[in-house]
This record gives C-alpha cells, sequence and structure tokens, in this order.
C-alpha cells in the first residue's frame, strides 16, 4: 500500500511532488524532505537570514536546546511543563538564562502599568513613607487585605493602619504583604478562582500606582527593569484620569497630567538609555456599559490628538469571561470613523482578546473584522482556521504572554500553547510578560526561556521575534528606523559575547 502511494505521489510532478521512480525508501526520504521544507518556507520567521557569526550562535544554541532536553527527558522533568513557580530558581541558575538576560529582546508590547513594577521595591516605599497606610484586617466588600492607601494622618479609614507602624509591629509583615502583591505556587487553582486573586491584587496596588508622589517614581523603577533585561521599547496599558494626593480626591489630575508624567518619565530614562522609548495606549475596562466607553473613546481621541505620538490607540481590559464581549460595544466601534473626522486623527485599536475559556473566545472575529492592529494574547485563534488566515492577510501581530496564559489557567504545559503553531503558520508574534509584579518576576527573559525549550525555537526565531517587537510597534517609521539601528548594534554584540560564553 505504502509504495503505491509514493508511486502515485511521485507521479505528480506539477505539485512540487516526487517526479521521477526511484526505490520506495529513497522516495519516501525525498518526498518528506519536501513537506519538511514547504513547512518551514510557511514559519514566521522564513525570511531572517543569518550571517555567518550567527549560524555559529545559532549551532550552539540548538546544541544547548537539545541537551538541555535530553537531560530533562532523562529525569522526567521538563521546567515549560510545569508551574512556573515550581521552576523559577531553576530557570534562574541555568547558561541559557543567563545568555536570554543579555539578549536585545527590543520591546515589550503588551504591559499593564499598575503591574509592570517591582513588588519589593514597592513595599520598601509603602514602610518608608509616613502616609502610607495598608489594610490590615479581613476583606470586606469595600477593601481588600493588603490594600495600600495614602493618607493624611486626619483621614485615615478604619482598619488601615501605618505601614511603618506594621512593619515594626507584625513579624514578617514584608513578607506577608508580598504575598498578597504577587502570586506563588499556592495559586495553582482553575482560571476564576485565579481570576478573583488577580482582580484583588490590582484593589491593593491600585492605590499605590495612583498616588501622585508615587506615579512618576513607580514607572521610572519599573522601566529601569525593562531595560536591565535588554528592552528598549515599552508599549503600556494606562487608564487615565486616577491620580490623587494628600489633598485632592481621586479624578482630581486630568488625563493629561497623567500624559505629562509619562513623557516625563520616558525623558528621565532617556538620561539613563538615550534608545529608551514609550507609548501608551488609553485603556478601560470591558465591565462598563456602552455610553461610559463611548465617553473614554471621546477623551481617547481628544488625548491623541494633543498627543498624536504618545497616545497611540485603545483598548479594553479586564477578564473576557466576566466582563461584556467585544461585540457587545458595536455602537462604540461604529463611532470611530466619525469621530476621526471629529478630531483629525485615526484611533488604532490594540484589542485585548483571545484570552478566554468560554464565552469570550468568539471575540477574536470582532478583533479581526475590527482591524486591530496587534491582539492581545490571541491564544483562542487556534479555533478558528478561516481566521488565523485573515490575521495573516492583515498582518495582525499576536501579543503572546506564555508565563501569563500558564499561571492564569489556560495552559498547564507551555509545549502545547497554540503560538507554537501560529509561529509556524506565519502569523506574526511578539512575547511579552503582561503583569510581570504581580508574577514576581522581571522584563522578558524567562518567557524567552520557557519558549525557546518549549517550542524548540532556534536564533532565527529569537531574533524574528525581537525585531517583530519594534516592526510590529506603535513607533512612528523614523523612531523605527532608529530603534532599528539600535538595536542591530547590540544584536551584534550579543552574537560576539554569546558566542565567547558558549565556545567548547
Amino acid at each position: 500500500m505504502l509504495v503505491g502511494v509514493l508511486g502515485s505521489c511521485a507521479s505528480q510532478g506539477t505539485t512540487g511532488t516526487l517526479q521521477t521512480r526511484t526505490d520506495p525508501q529513497s522516495t519516501y526520504l525525498e518526498l518528506r524532505d519536501q513537506w519538511v521544507t514547504k513547512d518551514r518556507d510557511l514559519s514566521f520567521d522564513a525570511e531572517v537570514v543569518l550571517n555567518a557569526k550567527e549560524k555559529a550562535l545559532d549551532k550552539q544554541l540548538v546544541l544547548l536546546r537539545d541537551s538541555m532536553i535530553t537531560q530533562y527527558r532523562d529525569q522526567h522533568f521538563f521546567p515549560p511543563a510545569r508551574y512556573f513557580f515550581q521552576s523559577q530558581e531553576h530557570i534562574e541558575q541555568t547558561q541559557l538564562f543567563k545568555i536570554l538576560r543579555s539578549m536585545p529582546k527590543g520591546g515589550i508590547l503588551h504591559l499593564h502599568g499598575a503591574a509592570s513594577g517591582d513588588a519589593e521595591w514597592v513595599i520598601d516605599q509603602v514602610v518608608g513613607d509616613p502616609h502610607a497606610y495598608v489594610y490590615w484586617t479581613e476583606s470586606n466588600r469595600t477593601f481588600t487585605k493588603g490594600q495600600i492607601r495614602f493618607f493624611a494622618e486626619n483621614e485615615v479609614p478604619s482598619g488601615f493602619q501605618s505601614a511603618y507602624y506594621l512593619d515594626a509591629q507584625v513579624t514578617n509583615f514584608q513578607d506577608s504583604l508580598k504575598s498578597l502583591l504577587t502570586f506563588d505556587a499556592n495559586i495553582d487553582r482553575d482560571s476564576v478562582d485565579i481570576w478573583r486573586e488577580f482582580e484583588m491584587v490590582f484593589n491593593r496596588l491600585y492605590g499605590f500606582v495612583s498616588y501622585q508622589p508615587m506615579f512618576k517614581k513607580y514607572f521610572l523603577r519599573a522601566f529601569k527593569n525593562l531595560v536591565d533585561d535588554g528592552i528598549q521599547h515599552v508599549e503600556i496599558r494606562g487608564i487615565f484620569n486616577q491620580l490623587y494626593d494628600l489633598k485632592q480626591s481621586q479624578g482630581y489630575y486630568n488625563r493629561d497630567s497623567t500624559v505629562v508624567y509619562f513623557q516625563e518619565v520616558a525623558e528621565a530614562m532617556q538620561e539613563i538609555e538615550p534608545a529608551f522609548t514609550l507609548k501608551v495606549i488609553f485603556t478601560d475596562l470591558r465591565f462598563k456599559n456602552v455610553e461610559q466607553i463611548n465617553e473614554r473613546l471621546v477623551a481617547a481621541f481628544q488625548l491623541r490628538q494633543r498627543y498624536p505620538n504618545f497616545v497611540t490607540g485603545f483598548d479594553l481590559v479586564a477578564e473576557e469571561d466576566a466582563g461584556h464581549s467585544t461585540l457587545y460595544f458595536l455602537d462604540t466601534w461604529m463611532k470611530l470613523d466619525s469621530l476621526e473626522n471629529v478630531y483629525g486623527v485615526e484611533m488604532p485599536l490594540y484589542l485585548h482578546n483571545g484570552e478566554s475559556d468560554w464565552v469570550g473566545v468568539e471575540n477574536m472575529y470582532d478583533a479581526v473584522l475590527l482591524n486591530s492592529k496587534r491582539i492581545g494574547h490571541g491564544f483562542n485563534l487556534f479555533r478558528f482556521p478561516h481566521l488565523i488566515e485573515e490575521v495573516k492577510a492583515r498582518n495582525i501581530c499576536l501579543e503572546i504572554n506564555p508565563i501569563s496564559n500558564q499561571i492564569l489557567g489556560f495552559i498547564r504545559d507551555l509545549r502545547l500553547h497554540p503560538a507554537s503553531t501560529y509561529l509556524r503558520r506565519g502569523v506574526p508574534c511578539v512575547i511579552s510578560s503582561d503583569d510581570p509584579l504581580i508574577f514576581n518576576y522581571k522584563g522578558l527573559s524567562y518567557d524567552f526561556w520557557e519558549v525557546f525549550l518549549a517550542w524548540e525555537l532556534d536564533l532565527t526565531a529569537l531574533k524574528k521575534l525581537t525585531l517583530n517587537s519594534l516592526m510590529y510597534s506603535a513607533l512612528n517609521e523614523d523612531e523605527k528606523k532608529k530603534a532599528l539601528v539600535y538595536f542591530n548594534d547590540n544584536w551584534q554584540k550579543f552574537v560576539d559575547q554569546a558566542l565567547v560564553e558558549l565556545s567548547p
């Protein structure tokens, strides 16, 4: 039977299969090679050509990758198939992690402002500020245990205690507070419970990040951590008009103030790293009603009109399965064209869609139909074969967050993550971290480590992923050119350094 099939294939020369009959084994192997080549030509990184040094490094990295996989198989232990918090310390001790830490990563395109920073730094600031208070009784409908807020001395609500006092009086207070701000192995539950905990952490952080005297310091620290991990460009999802101080309540500072503060942080970062760039995506919550989101969209247009090269687009966030569908806001999306005429600027969409177990799955249709510039997560795209082709045809990039997807319960074994298939089918993708403060890590090196092994990537794939993070960014064409010059220079330095580290 096999010989007959091979013979039939061999006669179909016009389809690119075998044109000459040989012995069955040679025929089989030749046809197999053709199919492997065709799949390789469909891959997202097919057009990347490595230079001689890159090829040498690629060979060493693949040897390292394969030797690690072999060792893990022998030990019946494969970190990307285990919960991240069970493997984090091990990852940090590997040679591969050290190499990936030094790799230029281009940009991070999927990052939530309130969870972009450093939990230990936050706690240091809290215990050192006389106006910082923490709610330190059991959670209720009004407040959450561990919730941070700044108050004037005579305005402290019941249940909030001075962080300085708690640090002095409560054994291991800082560790206890950190456990409320970050996840660890104990959070390993189903995704519904995890989302509940996830939202509670945001409640705890909200009063810290939105405190006006801390706002710029928080983001300066967060962006320094990213630069230290080889990231030069940041696009952050930001909710505007939420700042307060000891004299002014939430909302006193207008939306322009938030933009100006972000611009000042970017300028301060450029003193540290001249190539650093920052864009902000105007974000609101999908729990709100249509009228509220219509108002937020108008506000986003007004901000983009005033800051067209800084406020770069619009998105709705929060748990898809619990919030409104993207289609629910169809009235909002239908206003885009008329608002663009009114304000004289476009409003690109960067929609959070496809991070779902249930009802939010079909949001993928709307993200693609609305021609979202990028899609946040896109995890569920694998369910829709036509949409995969539409995403490719429209050149829409998926913001893949592998560790986040694992922690929040969408996938356990990262070898089975659908993005592995997306890459091989030519779907544009980038790697991001989503909420690194809550997940208790910094930068992107952990995510790259996991997918390098889980998806059996090579240097070509790593280079394409990092280049995509600049090419699919909201940088304008001149900014992209400058960013790529800086990236390419650092990339070659990385190649030289990594070759030395991996030399036999």
